[in-house]
């Protein structure tokens, strides 16, 4: 469990660890130098002699503070807990069960759901029946799901359980990722692993202002970046995808990137080579060879067009 600005989140995701039904466990929290209150909070929990506390010397970020407590860990299976979610209470004993049952899974993740920064089940979960959540019986299904999760990723580390084999066979997160570091770690272990989903919820992942994953398309640029290092490290990867799937998520994210590069930061040439990728993977895409062209005019006829364009949208108004 990583911890940074967490005070306002953190006993609660404590507390939802020591309550698991599986009791065999050992918790590393690494204090990533949190400017408030946490090392407080966390030390009210420090008589639990199942809990280790590691307080780094300097700012590593998430992925960092995971690898720290990694290099630590005793168990043979690894999960991951944020300082802003919780663990429903059969969360541990629900999936080491799937796990012995399925031995070969390099990965094991469930369902969640969203709460509140108070705690209470957003909408779209409230009317969900009892049966949904920390279920013993729910079914387990093991796939190839390397092609699902590049073209869409769902798994959240909160449900997500490991064996440390994998992990010493893929290797841990990577520091220059932030925020996608565990979506680049899930393609890894899926290239070379089948990988488990149990059908039930088992984790609560809140929804708060705060949280890394509202920071839009800076986040978009970093998902790029992890699925062009996966590539460019395996280039076997792009044949697992389906010619269509593939060239459709990679169209879409580099237009959408190159789209943020133009109009937010005007980079003109870093947008110029993401729009000359997405029309590699889409010639069609008219818009895109438009702005591509746009972005390749030298500066004073792009200061003329928007003259123009300005022009125009004052005469209409």
């Amino acid at each position: 469990m990583p911890v940074y600005g967490g005070e306002k989140y953190l006993a609660a995701a404590i507390e939802s660890v020591l309550n698991q039904t599986h009791s065999d466990f050992e918790l590393i929290i690494v204090n990533d130098c949190s400017p408030d209150g946490s090392q407080t909070v966390i030390e009210s929990y420090m008589a639990d002699q199942r809990i280790t506390c590691l307080r780094n010397e300097s700012n590593l970020g998430v992925a960092g503070s995971r690898n720290r407590a990694l290099a630590v860990s005793q168990g043979d299976f690894i999960a991951f807990l944020d300082q802003d979610d919780i663990w429903l209470p059969k969360k541990l004993e629900i999936q080491l069960a799937a796990l012995r049952e399925n031995p070969d899974v390099g990965l094991m993740h469930a369902g969640y759901v969203r709460i509140d920064p108070q705690g209470n089940l957003l909408f779209e979960a409230r009317h969900r029946p009892a049966s949904d959540f920390n279920n013993p019986k729910a079914p387990v299904r093991v796939a190839d799901v390397f092609a699902e999760i590049f073209v869409m990723n769902d798994i959240q580390p909160l449900t997500t359980i490991i064996p440390k084999r994998v992990l010493e066979d893929v290797g841990n997160f990577l520091p220059d990722l932030p925020g996608v570091d565990d979506y680049e770690l899930w393609l890894r272990i899926a290239l070379r692993y089948p990988v488990g989903h149990v059908d039930t919820i088992l984790g609560y992942w809140r929804a708060h202002p705060e949280q890394q994953s509202n920071l839009g398309y800076k986040m978009l640029m970093l998902r790029l970046k992890a699925i062009d290092s996966i590539l460019s490290r395996f280039p076997e990867a792009k044949m697992r995808v389906a010619r269509t799937d593939f060239h459709r998520r990679m169209h879409s994210m580099c237009r959408s990137a190159a789209n943020y590069t133009m109009y937010y930061l005007h980079d003109y040439t870093s947008a110029r080579n993401l729009y000359l990728r997405a029309v590699g993977f889409a010639p069609l895409d008219v818009p895109s060879w438009v702005k591509l062209l746009y972005c390749a005019t030298p500066t004073f006829l792009r200061d003329r067009v928007r003259q123009a364009k300005s022009l125009i949208w004052r005469t209409r108004q």
